[in-house]
């Protein structure tokens, strides 16, 4: 499937980046963030997930979590072919993207060709438990009506405490604030699957989680990092909201960023 993809090229680049959006947004929600990767002569590739932006498919469902690893595969093939060993490649998710990235890495052996992995407030559990009631219904709507798409419950005042990104979430057209039963029941499907497939994730890593997360469990996130295997570099950021990258400090955020690309190879 051609899923729509983007660029942001610089001359000459020095590394690149593959960009995973999260849950209901699109990849243009990240320019700024790729603006200040080109400045350091990287360029970003990225796209619309399915079912996202202006990918094609239902919006707000799948039909499998595999469907977001493909597009992944995908923009991370491409990217591998047009740097051909010549630059390091790195991934880059935030929230939702960040549990694809996670899933990708545990399903594919990108191990001696990818870099390492930028995770930014990572999907890994949720922050609000779901009553066992809910669960029973979600279970039974995904065999019977697993399309039916609810409110995500996602407000601008959780992604963060800028006004002007808030403004800017509530009035964009390829923001989407539904998902289908068939979605949250792979969600959690991909989410226990990560944390089963912990030791698989090897790949240098620098995970970044929000302190104040209404929805991501920051505890948990911290517990996965503790289990993994290989080099990884974390850091919780105390009163910061879900969206790291778009917060008041995503100017300092960006220079953490910056600096452990460059020990990594950029």
């Amino acid at each position: 499937m051609d899923w729509y993809s983007h660029k942001w090229p610089v001359e000459q680049p020095r590394a690149s980046v593959v960009l995973i959006h999260g849950a209901g947004e699109h990849h243009g929600r990240y320019t700024h963030v790729a603006e200040a990767l080109r400045e350091n002569g990287v360029e970003v590739i990225s796209g619309d997930l399915p079912g996202w932006g202006r990918s094609p498919g239902r919006k707000g469902h799948i039909e499998q979590f595999s469907q977001y690893l493909a597009a992944v595969e995908e923009w991370v093939a491409r990217t591998l072919e047009q740097a051909a060993g010549g630059r390091p490649v790195f991934l880059l998710g935030h929230s939702m993207g960040g549990l694809v990235a996670v899933r990708y890495l545990q399903s594919f052996d990108r191990n001696g060709q990818l870099a390492g992995v930028i995770l930014s407030s990572p999907c890994l559990r949720l922050k609000i438990p779901v009553a066992p009631w809910k669960a029973r219904l979600a279970g039974w709507l995904d065999k019977s009506w697993p399309t039916l798409r609810m409110a995500s419950g996602i407000t601008p005042e959780m992604v963060t405490r800028d006004p002007q990104v808030q403004k800017s979430y509530e009035v964009d057209p390829w923001q989407y604030p539904k998902v289908s039963v068939r979605w949250y029941q792979e969600l959690h499907r991909a989410m226990e699957e990560a944390w089963q497939n912990q030791k698989q994730l090897t790949l240098p890593a620098l995970i970044m989680q929000a302190g104040d997360d209404e929805l991501v469990d920051a505890d948990a996130v911290e517990r996965f990092v503790a289990g993994l295997p290989g080099e990884v570099a974390f850091r919780r950021y105390p009163g910061l909201r879900h969206e790291l990258l778009n917060e008041p400090e995503k100017e300092e955020i960006m220079a953490w960023i910056i600096h452990w690309m460059r020990e990594h190879g950029l």
